[in-house]
């Protein structure tokens, strides 16, 4: 059911019990109802709000965390704290890690840049229908 007719049957309903308490009031109710309504009647939208942490974010810290341990690294083996053959075992990984993380974190911006294209033309459309 359209939401304007689900605004007007709202309105009616409550104007008739409005109507069988007091007949004066019954209009005055139909007016307020039909002004409380629409924005109830309107197609709900999915906020997340608090502590979520998006699938973005949580690969961002991560690739910053394998940035910042391969920065590491090399400041040890700058620093005489760690042998060479360490430092030539351990950089790999280290190097493999943050390439795979920032290749994940490619393809979530290209994900979202679809997302907000979509968005975008949804909302032109929607205004094109207004």
């Amino acid at each position: 059911m359209q939401s304007t007719v689900k605004v007007v049957l709202g309105a009616v309903a409550a104007a008739m019990l409005t109507a069988v308490a007091d007949w004066r009031l019954a209009p005055l109710s139909f007016v307020i109802v039909l002004i409380t309504f629409p924005p109830l009647a309107r197609r709900k939208r999915l906020w997340f709000v608090g502590d979520v942490e998006s699938e973005y974010s949580i690969v961002a810290r991560r690739r910053e965390e394998a940035l910042r341990a391969l920065k590491d690294l090399e400041d040890d083996k700058l620093a005489g704290k760690l042998p060479a053959d360490d430092f030539d075992r351990l950089r790999p990984g280290y190097l493999q890690t943050a390439k795979d993380l920032t290749t994940q974190l490619d393809r979530i911006q290209q994900r979202r840049a679809v997302a907000r294209k979509r968005i975008d033309q949804d909302l032109a459309r929607s205004k094109t229908q207004a």
